[in-house]
């Protein structure tokens, strides 16, 4: 790996902990605001938001294919028509999404969260309908570089929105949390709107707009399917259990995102060089064993720190959030199956750089649908936040190792390379999972000092598999390098 990859993935991962560390404190402390049970209403809230970000249909997927050739070549007019079909098909699923949330309003659906009247939903409704907007903006400025204005204004709505988000929500409650929210996402495009203020906010012809969803369909439904597996344990306990099932759930949610954000700020750097590679053979093998290389250092490494975290779950829920101290099993297999689903992120992008969302959305649907059954049928029997994680890990792990084998034959090519991919690519996970749930099986589950001497062990058990799989990456050079630049610095 080089020492520049390393620089604007760790960069990069960096930017994103700050914003989403301010998220992260805003949940935390949502938790203990609003109880279990609020903290379930206001994780089911934000299916609207999730699922909303997807209205448009593919378009802004096909908008963010097309559109940066045109802008290239300075064809103003062609480009001012995609935008303009791409914004008349944002229009319209924006109005068919509001459509859809008040027909179910109207219906008491779902009952989790009658007790919140109407303005909650339709507050985040509104925030849906904003990111929209945001979506529409941010692939106009991507196509002509301006990559600056993007992450500023994503910054700037999860530090504005989070922050506001923390002082409201003692008083207000959800209220407090959707008016910070709103107030952020108001200057989020508020700051890419001046960014890009040419950029048009008259709807198109509908064939263009239909035809940019056509084009950017492929990469959408793998999108909305990796969105289903990510969320359909949340729409189950909806269904089956009850808020606070679903409040204490959502603490596991959070830890399998923090997993989850350093193989996708990897996936960020390297999926524009991906990208750009097609075509260039030389510069494709360069970027392969880029991806393969950093592929593996996360495999190797993001275990011993999953592991070392899941034997502290216990000890921390006990002493700062002990309304949640019998959710530490789900959170620990959320955990885990972050960590196997982390094992197919640069894979995925792999093969989305390379044009290949087609076979990508194929090995992956099957894997979303069986776990989408697995879960719901889990569920129906016992609405529980273990047992459903239980399952929910179980498809992860089907997703990721379907996305992994249709993309080991490109990384690691070869004579036995599928079996060493798939060894390199979850042995560490599994090993690290084994060793952790061991580990906490011994001695007082939430004594401060038996977590640190299960942390001595998880780290000796480890090291193993550190030594053997971590050879070739080049982790004590870059590690000196690393600490030499900033020592310099």
């Amino acid at each position: 790996m080089s020492q520049r990859f390393v620089r604007d993935a760790l960069g990069l991962a960096v930017s994103q902990y700050l914003a989403r560390g301010i998220l992260l404190a805003r949940g935390l402390l949502a938790a203990v605001a609003l109880g279990p049970a609020g903290f379930g209403q206001w994780n089911a809230l934000n299916l609207i938001l999730d699922y909303g970000g997807y209205a448009s249909s593919g378009a802004l997927q096909g908008l963010d294919l097309q559109l940066p050739a045109p802008t290239a070549r300075g064809e103003a007019g062609e480009a001012r028509q995609l935008l303009a079909g791409a914004w008349t098909m944002v229009l319209a699923g924006g109005t068919l999404l509001a459509l859809a949330v008040i027909a179910a309003l109207a219906l008491g659906r779902p009952t989790m969260l009658r007790g919140l009247g109407w303005s909650a939903p339709l507050m985040m409704l509104a925030a849906a309908l904003l990111q929209l907007g945001l979506q529409y903006h941010g692939s106009a400025l991507r196509a002509r570089g301006r990559f600056g204005a993007v992450s500023g204004s994503a910054a700037a709505q999860a530090l504005l929105g989070g922050s506001l988000g923390l002082a409201l929500v003692w008083r207000f409650g959800i209220h407090g949390l959707l008016w910070g929210w709103l107030a952020g996402t108001l200057v989020a495009l508020a700051w890419v709107r001046l960014a890009a203020s040419d950029v048009p906010l008259r709807p198109g012809a509908p064939a263009e707009g239909i035809r940019l969803a056509r084009s950017g369909f492929v990469v959408f439904a793998f999108f909305a399917v990796s969105l289903v597996l990510r969320s359909v344990d949340r729409l189950a306990l909806i269904h089956h259990g009850t808020s606070a099932d679903l409040g204490a759930y959502s603490l596991g949610l959070m830890a399998a995102g923090l997993v989850l954000y350093v193989p996708e700020a990897a996936a960020a750097v390297l999926y524009p060089r991906i990208a750009a590679a097609a075509g260039d053979t030389r510069g494709l093998e360069s970027i392969r064993g880029q991806v393969a290389r950093a592929h593996r250092a996360l495999a190797v490494l993001l275990p011993l720190a999953a592991g070392v975290a899941m034997v502290w779950v216990a000890p921390a829920l006990s002493w700062w959030l002990p309304r949640y101290r019998d959710s530490a099993g789900a959170v620990r297999l959320l955990v885990l199956g972050a960590l196997l689903l982390s094992a197919a992120t640069l894979p995925g992008y792999w093969l989305l750089g390379r044009a290949r969302a087609r076979p990508l959305l194929l090995a992956g649907l099957p894997s979303a649908v069986v776990t989408a059954l697995l879960v719901f049928a889990v569920a129906a029997r016992a609405p529980r936040p273990l047992p459903v994680a239980c399952a929910a890990c179980v498809g992860y792990g089907m997703f990721a190792v379907a996305i992994a084998m249709l993309a080991a034959r490109d990384l690691r090519p070869g004579p036995g390379g599928r079996l060493e991919f798939a060894m390199s690519s979850f042995l560490p996970a599994a090993w690290a999972a084994v060793i952790a749930f061991v580990a906490c099986r011994v001695g007082p589950a939430e004594s401060v000092l038996a977590a640190g001497t299960r942390t001595a062990a998880v780290g000796l058990a480890y090291a193993p598999v550190l030594w053997w799989l971590g050879r070739g990456l080049g982790l004590r050079s870059l590690a000196r390098q690393w600490v030499g630049r900033e020592v310099r610095a």
